[in-house]
């Protein structure tokens, strides 16, 4: 702004750093720096938060599948390699967890130290640098502000003035075209020159205060300029931290530059890259096909000790006795304890026989042997039946070692499906149940399950399944925990009701 310019520039609303008070935008930079210090901070804080939780999240992921590699069927080299994913993953999760304590504990804590040595808080509030930059400018535009408002002053006399001018020339114009008094258009006369010399010393002292800003301006202008020059050195301060505070941020969130990162993959691949198929083969073969050394059958001669049979008599149990066998857990510490399968006297429609005698034992025992091992199949197959009538009524899962003891019957080498017609044990048919006078029939039941963990039956009425595997309850709990269900391919069995949640 200068002398030469009119008037009326001075009142249009003007968004220059020269206008005054407009050095307010450059005072309020100062305080914007310590906000963005802070929201800095903030970010490198939630970016460590993100870090820390990804960590995490592959350190549970590798833990949880490592566990399932185990205990899945995949073997050899190739399982190997399958579990060298979770260990890439673990020691990423441990160069995250770096990345999450270089973000915190070196560019967090340089930002913030740097904001704590750059602004300085006052007693009353605001920042000692907030205050020194308002003080300056004010300081510089002092003068010239002044200088300015006599210019305004000035000009509104001057505008008046020729208000009040033209005003008067109207009137006299006026009483001429009406032929008024000349008296009274005397005094109009003399009031229109009084306006003409009001304009002119006001056109006078309105130049003049122009003429004066315009001595003060270049003044005005440098020491505007070494203020705002000192406060731009504070700001390139700034901005020159935060460039390299973000250039060791982008080096410690890079992990390719990180000669563990590439260590990691270069053993994934170099592990991935070893195995090898044919040994894998080779060793399944081995261990568990014709590789596999066995004691073929080779001619034995006649031994009275070795070869001896127990008789039903020898292995004759008392009826008092009792056993209780629990099952065994081989899936992991984190599963639920299997609950126990306790055996109860089991009372099978026999013959009367004497106090003491064994009542599957046939009346006489000098019987021909072949009818002898005919009457005791067909013992040992009423024995099973009444189990397994006797687990549907009361949900009770009876262990296989209870009931040889109480049948007193030995298995021999010969015992297979093919005895009972490969019949499922569990399968319903038309013969009575002899514990229906005992103990009411369970409720019938289907609800869909799905398996948390793993489970190896321990005994042939025992249903084998994998975590996530979905079966189907067709029995409620019973005292000891076990349920009887049925898998999707129709095997009926008995599981671990903690083993399993309803599928919603």
């Amino acid at each position: 702004m200068s002398g030469s310019c009119d008037g009326s520039m001075i009142d249009v609303s003007s968004d220059s750093f020269w206008e005054v008070g407009n050095y307010k935008r450059t005072v309020k930079r100062v305080d914007d720096g310590n906000r963005l210090c802070n929201d800095l901070m903030s970010c490198l804080h939630e970016r460590a938060r993100i870090e820390k939780s990804y960590a995490q999240q592959l350190t549970e992921w590798a833990k949880r599948w490592r566990q399932l590699i185990d205990k899945g069927p995949q073997y050899g080299s190739l399982e190997r390699a399958w579990s060298a994913l979770c260990t890439e993953a673990e020691k990423v999760s441990e160069l995250h967890m770096e990345v999450k304590a270089s973000l915190m504990g070196e560019d967090y804590e340089k930002a913030k130290n740097w904001q704590k040595d750059a602004f300085h808080k006052q007693m009353i509030g605001g920042f000692k640098e907030t205050k020194e930059a308002d003080d300056g400018f004010r300081k510089a535009q002092k003068p010239w502000a002044k200088k300015l408002r006599e210019v305004d002053t000035t000009k509104k006399a001057y505008h008046s003035a020729c208000k009040e001018e033209k005003l008067a020339s109207s009137r006299e114009n006026s009483s001429k075209l009406e032929n008024s008094n000349p008296d009274a258009l005397k005094k109009l006369q003399d009031k229109v020159e009084k306006c003409q010399q009001e304009v002119q010393k006001t056109k006078e002292r309105y130049e003049k205060s122009l003429e004066d800003l315009d001595k003060v301006t270049p003044q005005y202008m440098e020491n505007m300029e070494q203020v705002f020059e000192q406060w731009q050195q504070f700001e390139d301060g700034r901005l020159h931290f935060f460039r390299e505070l973000l250039l060791e941020v982008k080096q410690h969130l890079d992990l390719s530059t990180n000669h563990k990162f590439q260590t990691i993959y270069q053993t994934l691949e170099d592990t991935v890259s070893a195995s090898d198929t044919e040994e894998d083969l080779k060793w399944f073969r081995s261990n568990h096909g014709p590789g596999m050394p066995m004691n073929w059958p080779q001619f034995e001669d006649w031994s009275l000790d070795l070869n001896r049979t127990l008789s039903r008599r020898e292995t004759k149990k008392k009826p008092t006795d009792g056993v209780t066998l629990t099952g065994i857990s081989q899936t992991g510490s984190d599963q639920p304890v299997q609950p126990a399968k306790t055996s109860s006297s089991l009372t099978v429609p026999t013959k009367t026989a004497p106090a003491g005698s064994n009542p599957f034992e046939d009346e006489d025992d000098d019987e021909d042997g072949d009818e002898e091992m005919e009457m005791e199949e067909e013992e040992e197959e009423e024995v099973m039946n009444a189990v397994e009538e006797r687990s549907t009524a009361n949900h009770n899962s009876v262990n296989k070692a209870e009931v040889k003891t109480a049948g007193s019957v030995e298995k021999t080498p010969d015992w297979s499906d093919e005895d009972t017609g490969g019949a499922n044990p569990f399968a319903t048919n038309g013969d009575a149940n002899p514990f229906d006078g005992d103990e009411p029939a369970s409720p019938v039941v289907s609800v869909a399950v799905r398996a948390l963990y793993d489970y190896e039956g321990q005994e042939q009425d025992e249903l084998s399944f994998k975590a996530g595997d979905e079966l189907t309850k067709i029995g409620n709990e019973d005292d000891q925990g076990w349920c009887k269900g049925r898998l999707k391919d129709g095997l009926l069995g008995l599981y671990p009701a903690n083993y399993v949640e309803d599928i919603q």
